[in-house]
This record gives C-alpha cells, sequence and structure tokens, in this order.
C-alpha cells in the first residue's frame, strides 16, 4: 500500500482540502481502493467524508499510536493507497507519520 501524508504546522494551509480531494481523484483515477486516515484531533476530514454520499474513498479514524498497526490492516484488506491528513503542528505525532509515508506533500501558498 501507497502512503501519502499531507502536512504543515500552519492550520488553515488546505491540508484537509487537498487530503478529500487527493482520495477521491485517486480513487476515480484507479488507484484504489483508496483510503483516508484523520489523525488531526479537529475532525474536519471525518466531518467532511460524513457528508459525502460515495461509498469511496474508505475513511479510517486512528491514533498516532495505533497507525502502524492499523496501517497494516488497511493494507490486508486490499486498500492500495492511503491518504493522512495531519494537525497543524511539528510535533513527535507528525514525526510517526512521516516515519511512515512515502510521501509528504507542504500545501503552500505561492510568495
Amino acid at each position: 500500500m501507497r502512503i501519502l501524508a499531507l502536512a504543515s504546522q500552519k492550520g488553515g494551509s488546505g491540508k484537509t482540502t487537498l487530503s478529500g480531494h487527493l482520495a477521491v481523484q485517486a480513487q476515480r483515477a484507479g488507484a484504489g481502493p483508496v483510503v483516508l486516515i484523520d489523525i488531526d484531533p479537529q475532525g474536519s476530514l471525518a466531518d467532511w467524508w460524513n457528508e459525502r454520499e460515495a461509498e469511496f474513498p474508505a475513511f479510517a479514524q486512528t491514533t498516532v499510536a495505533r497507525l502502524s498497526s492499523d496501517l497494516e490492516i488497511l493494507r490486508q484488506q486490499g486498500f492500495k493507497l492511503a491518504v493522512i491528513d495531519t494537525p497543524p503542528a511539528i510535533t513527535m505525532a507528525i514525526q510517526s507519520v512521516i516515519s511512515v509515508a512515502e510521501l509528504i506533500v507542504v500545501p503552500t501558498r505561492p510568495s
């Protein structure tokens, strides 16, 4: 399973929006099954997913402590791509996510 994480220490940078849109497009493009994972305590990605009517991408709620084991379970369930939304901070939690991700996307605004 490929693992993509979105990370930024700044809130409001577009991590959650981009996470959702990347997962939907990856699913539509045939890269799935795709699972969204929200480890941001604000739960904005979970709120967005709960408002959707589409079944895919799937959604998984986990904690940093359970992330590695939950990723293995998702891999065994046949998911091909996990997109992880992170909280707006640079913490040990973020470092844990970065250590399991193959690609980290850091949204920025042009200046």
